[in-house]
C-alpha cells in the first residue's frame, strides 16, 4: 500500500532538499511561536503584548503574501526561495542582539514579512517537482516531515532555554535558519514559464474567460479551506481553557494525540484516493472534522476529547492536503504562485476571524454553543466543495 511513497520518481534530489529546507526552518518557527511569549514574560512583558505581536505578524504576513504572490510566477521559485530563506535567517539573527521589549516587538512583526516571502514558496516547489499523479503523496510527506519537527521542537527549545538561556535559544534558531538558507541554494529552478504567443484579436476574450474560470475554481476550493479553519480556530485557541473549565487536567494530551493523527493522515491520504474519488475523500474529511469539532461541545471526559483529537487530526489534515493539491493548476504552471497564495490566505483569514468570533461567543454563550457552531461552520465548507465539483464536473 505504501510502496509508492518510496518511489524514486518522488524522492528526487530536489524533493529531499526542499523537505530539508522547510523542516529545518520549522525548528526556528516553532521555537519563536512557543518560547518567545515565555521570554517576553520573563522580561516583564504581558500576554497582551504577545497577542499584539502575533496580530502584527499575521497582518504584515497577509499583506506580504498578497504582494509576493505574482512574483512567485514572474521572478521564479528558486530566487524567491533563496531570498525568503536568507531574510528569515537574518531576521532570526537580530533577536540575538536585543533584550528590549519594543525591539523584540518590532522584530517579531518583521517576521510577518520574512515569513510571507519564504513560507509560501516550498509548497509551490513541491508541486513543480512532483509527478502529477503523486502530488497528494508529495504534499503528505512534506507536511508529515514538518509535523514531526513541530511535535519535538518546543520540547527541545524549552530545554535549551531553561538549561542554557535565551541567548543559546536564539543562536540555535539562527543556526537552523542559516542551514535552511544554505540548502535552498542547491535547489534547481524547475519553473520555466512558457513564452506567450502574440495576442490575436479573436482570442483575447477567450483567454480572459479562462482566467476568470480558473480564479473561480481556486476561490471555491479556498472557501472550503476558509470554513475549515474558522471551525478549527475554536480548537487551536480555546480548547485548553475549555478542558480546564471541565476539570480535564490532562487536556494537553489532546494535542499529542491530534499530532499523531495528523502525521498518520498525511502519510495515508494519498493511498486512500486510490480506492475512493477525491470528491468523496474531501467530503468525508470535512464531515470528520466537523464531527470532531462538534464532539468537544459534549465531551466531559478525556476519552471523548481524545476521540475528537483523532477525528480532527484525520479530517482536517486530509481535507487540507487534498484541497491544496486540487488548487494547484496543472502544467503549464504559470498561476501556481497566485493560486497557492490565495489558498493559504483564506486559511489565515479563517484562523484570525475565527479566533475573534469564538473568543467573543465563548465568553458570552459558553463552550458548548461555541463548539456546536464551530462544527457547523466547518460543515458549511461542504457547500463550496459541492459547488466546486458541480462547476468542474469532476
Amino acid at each position: 500500500m505504501f510502496t509508492k511513497l518510496f518511489s524514486r520518481r518522488l524522492w528526487s534530489r530536489d524533493f529531499i532538499l526542499i523537505v530539508l529546507v522547510c523542516t529545518i526552518a520549522s525548528y526556528t518557527n516553532s521555537t519563536f511561536m512557543t518560547l518567545l511569549p515565555v521570554y517576553v514574560l520573563d522580561l516583564g512583558g504581558t500576554n497582551a503584548m504577545t497577542g499584539m505581536m502575533m496580530t502584527g505578524l499575521t497582518v504584515v504576513g497577509m499583506f506580504t503574501r498578497i504582494i509576493a504572490a505574482p512574483l512567485f510566477d514572474r521572478v521564479g521559485r528558486k530566487k524567491m526561495l533563496v531570498l525568503g530563506a536568507g531574510l528569515y535567517a537574518v531576521n532570526a539573527l537580530l533577536f540575538c542582539f536585543t533584550k528590549d521589549l519594543n525591539m523584540l516587538f518590532a522584530l517579531r512583526v518583521l517576521q510577518g514579512f520574512t515569513q510571507g516571502v519564504f513560507f509560501p514558496v516550498p509548497h509551490i516547489i513541491v508541486a513543480d517537482i512532483s509527478p502529477e499523479d503523486m502530488l497528494v503523496d508529495a504534499m503528505g510527506l512534506f507536511g508529515a516531515a514538518n509535523a514531526v519537527v513541530f511535535a519535538v521542537a518546543p520540547s527541545i527549545g524549552l530545554a535549551v532555554y531553561n538549561d542554557l538561556g535565551r541567548q543559546a535559544l536564539f543562536i540555535s534558531s539562527t543556526v537552523t535558519g542559516f542551514m535552511s538558507f544554505f540548502f535552498s541554494i542547491f535547489i534547481k529552478e524547475h519553473y520555466h514559464p512558457a513564452p506567450h504567443a502574440p495576442a490575436e484579436p479573436g482570442r483575447k476574450t477567450k483567454k480572459a474567460r479562462f482566467d476568470r474560470a480558473l480564479l473561480l475554481l481556486v476561490l471555491l476550493t479556498s472557501l472550503v479551506h476558509l470554513f475549515l479553519y474558522i471551525g478549527n480556530s475554536a480548537v487551536s485557541n480555546f480548547l485548553t481553557p475549555c478542558g480546564l473549565s471541565r476539570g480535564l487536567e490532562q487536556i494537553s494530551l489532546y494535542f499529542l494525540v491530534n499530532n499523531i493523527a495528523v502525521i498518520a493522515a498525511r502519510l495515508t491520504v494519498g493511498r486512500l484516493i486510490v480506492y475512493l474519488s477525491k470528491k468523496t475523500c474531501i467530503l468525508l474529511s470535512v464531515l470528520l472534522s466537523a464531527g470532531g469539532t462538534a464532539l468537544i461541545a459534549v465531551a466531559r471526559n478525556m476519552p471523548l476529547m481524545l476521540l475528537s483529537a483523532v477525528l480532527m487530526g484525520l479530517g482536517l489534515t486530509a481535507a487540507a492536503q487534498l484541497l491544496q493539491a486540487q488548487v494547484m493548476p496543472p502544467p503549464p504552471s504559470e498561476h501556481r504562485g497566485v493560486a497557492s497564495t490565495v489558498f493559504t490566505f483564506m486559511g489565515d483569514i479563517g484562523t484570525g476571524a475565527g479566533a475573534a468570533l469564538w473568543g467573543a461567543l465563548s465568553a458570552g454563550a459558553g463552550y458548548t454553543i461555541t463548539y456546536l457552531l464551530a462544527g457547523a461552520s466547518t460543515l458549511a465548507g461542504g457547500v463550496f466543495h459541492g459547488a466546486y465539483w458541480k462547476r468542474n464536473r469532476g
